[in-house]
Formats: structure tokens, C-alpha cells, sequence
């Protein structure tokens, strides 16, 4: 039997609903896989901490995944973060979530969700807290990209020796888009679109003319979602609301899926984990990262925790998400494993 938990919040009216690393101007940095081995992505998605989390028990429960994600994968080389971190709090709670993030000392990737702008701080504020230019680990380039929609944008290139063979998309898709008297969320950028497209062209032309694979990790989902359940392969996990999309049709995705992206990732709907592959991408939601706001319990069990993307040095990756129940994550992960190659 499946059910929702809600958390209280006190401003409701708010609501809608290392490796090496280098930079360059064009908002792309490098990462390095160690020896042969894979590189391992962990996905955290709407962690939504907030004026009533209890910071303790949140704090152990993240910390717990990690520890749970390197017993499954021997080790974890990225953490991509898609939004929503953060739901109507203050400048201490936020600074208390990245420090803690910052501490274990994986370079992570951050990407903005529609709540995070929800708190007692600016758009610059909390632009300047989770960039390269605040905390050693972090990725995102500060007040990047020179004009172009939305905040995080930039690339990582994933090089096993002197080669990239991966390459991964964090792009933001904004907050909330006013569309005739109400707001509906926002999508990816016509302008972002072609930033990305001028990405993938300069690693091909490094890549003796051949696209490098690649995933893409932001938070509110492509509108190709509406037609997935028609026309797309279920891989596994579960629906447990409606989905909730940009409201306008973005090019990325067709751009995407002929630039050799194999993955895209998101969040947003926190009661969904599901995952599909759709005209030849997996396409899926990560897991929720904590109860707040609202969660999905099923068997007495919060469907909750992260996702591993194992990246493979040949271009092939596997795909797994760890369920931890939040009320006794000290029992470990049940698991969802795909893997592409086998798709």
C-alpha cells in the first residue's frame, strides 16, 4: 500500500506544487576516472531541507547513502545534485547542507530546482554558496555562462587517461514561467540548447569526428514524458503521481538523442522513480533524497535514497537505484539495477 508523508512548513504560501578539475571560459571542467576503472555518478534529487527538517537526523540519513552507494560501487567519483535541495529555510540551513556536502570530499555538480529559490536569501547568494569559487569540491562555475538562461550550465568531461569518454550536462531549468494568468514550470532554453549543441560539437571535433557519449542531469522533466508511457520501454520503479513538466515543448531533447546522449536524469516529482528507455535514451527520475514536503511509502518502506550511474570506459553504462528506508537506513539498500549495455 502506498502513501504520502507531508511536512509542515512554515511559509507555505512560498509553495508551488577530487579528481583534478580545471575550467576554461566555455563552462566545461575535467574529471578523471582512476585507472580503468568506472566512474561512478550518484544522483541526489529534491532533498528539500527546510525550517522543520530535523538537520540531525537528515544530516545522518544523506551521510548513510553515501556510505551505502561506496559499499555498492567500491567508490563514488561525482555527486550530481538535480534540484531542490532546498524548500523555503534560511542562509544557516542551507550552509549546513553544503558544508556537510563539501565534506566528503567528492567533487559534486549542482543543479538549480524551482524550490531553491524559496528562502531568506538572493538568486546571487545562493549562486555564489554551491559554486567552484565557495567550496573546493564543488563544480558549478559561478554566475556562469555570460548572459545565457539560467545558472547552471556547464559540462563535465569524464577522461580515462588523456581521453574524454564521457562527457556529462548539467542545465538548468529554471523556476516558474508565467504563461497567460497562472505560472506553469519552466524548461530548457532555446539558448541553452545551442550552448549545448556548440559543447558537443567541440568534444567531437577532439574525438576524430565521432560524438562522445553522454548523460544529462537537471530538475523539472521534458515534456516527452506526457507520451512515454505510450510509446516508451518500462524499465522498472514506480509512478505514484502525475507527471509534472516544462509546460513548452524545449528542442533539447531531439538534439539530444542524435548527439549520442544515452541518459537523461531528473527529479521534481518526488512519489516517481520510474525509469524508461525512449527512442534509445533511458530516461528516468532519480530518488527523493528525504520525506519532506512529501514522499512515497510503499510496504512500510519510504522510497527513498539515491541513484549510481556506473559509467563504463567503452561508452555503455549501468543504471542503479538504492530505495533506503528513511525511518531505519541503518538496514542498507534494496536495489533496481539496469544495465544499458543490456537494454
Amino acid at each position: 500500500m502506498k502513501h504520502k508523508r507531508f511536512a509542515l512548513v512554515a511559509l507555505m504560501p512560498f509553495l508551488f506544487s577530487c579528481a583534478g578539475i580545471q575550467e576554461n571560459p566555455t563552462y566545461v571542467k575535467e574529471l578523471k576516472a582512476n585507472g580503468d576503472e568506472d566512474f561512478n555518478v550518484l544522483q541526489f534529487t529534491d532533498i528539500h531541507w527546510n525550517y522543520s527538517t530535523n538537520i540531525k537526523e537528515a544530516s545522518a540519513f544523506l551521510e548513510n547513502t553515501v556510505k551505502v552507494a561506496k559499499e555498492r560501487s567500491g567508490h563514488i567519483d561525482l555527486i550530481e545534485i538535480t534540484g531542490d535541495s532546498l524548500l523555503v529555510a534560511n542562509k544557516k540551513i542551507a550552509t549546513t547542507l553544503y558544508d556537510l556536502i563539501d565534506s566528503w570530499n567528492i567533487p559534486w555538480a549542482f543543479t538549480f530546482g524551482n524550490h531553491d529559490y524559496e528562502g531568506e536569501w538572493s538568486e546571487a547568494w545562493m549562486n555564489h554558496l554551491v559554486s567552484s569559487s565557495n567550496y573546493k569540491n564543488a563544480l558549478m562555475p559561478e554566475n556562469g555562462n555570460d548572459g545565457l538562461s539560467g545558472f547552471s550550465n556547464y559540462a563535465l568531461n569524464i577522461k580515462w587517461g588523456e581521453e574524454t569518454k564521457w562527457q556529462i550536462y548539467n542545465i538548468d531549468t529554471h523556476n516558474l514561467i508565467q504563461d497567460g494568468g497562472s505560472y506553469d514550470y519552466d524548461y530548457i532554453h532555446e539558448d541553452q540548447v545551442e550552448w549545448y549543441k556548440a559543447r558537443t560539437e567541440e568534444a567531437k571535433t577532439n574525438n576524430g569526428g565521432e560524438y562522445v557519449p553522454s548523460l544529462a542531469f537537471f530538475h523539472i522533466p521534458p515534456t516527452e514524458i506526457n507520451t512515454i508511457e505510450k510509446d516508451g520501454e518500462h524499465l522498472g520503479g514506480i509512478k505514484d503521481e502525475k507527471f509534472c513538466p516544462g509546460v513548452h515543448d524545449s528542442k533539447f531533447f531531439n538534439e539530444a538523442k542524435e548527439r549520442k546522449c544515452k541518459g537523461m536524469f531528473f527529479g521534481h516529482d518526488h512519489s516517481n522513480d520510474i525509469v524508461w528507455k525512449y527512442q534509445g535514451v533511458v530516461f528516468g527520475y532519480g530518488v527523493k533524497a528525504n520525506t519532506e514536503l512529501y514522499s512515497t511509502e510503499k510496504d512500510g518502506i519510504s522510497i527513498t535514497g539515491a541513484s549510481i550511474c556506473s559509467l563504463h570506459k567503452e561508452g555503455t553504462f549501468d543504471l542503479e537505484h538504492l530505495i533506503i528506508n528513511y525511518d531505519e537506513p541503518e538496514k542498507g539498500a534494496t536495489s533496481l539495477t539496469w544495465k544499458e549495455s543490456n537494454l
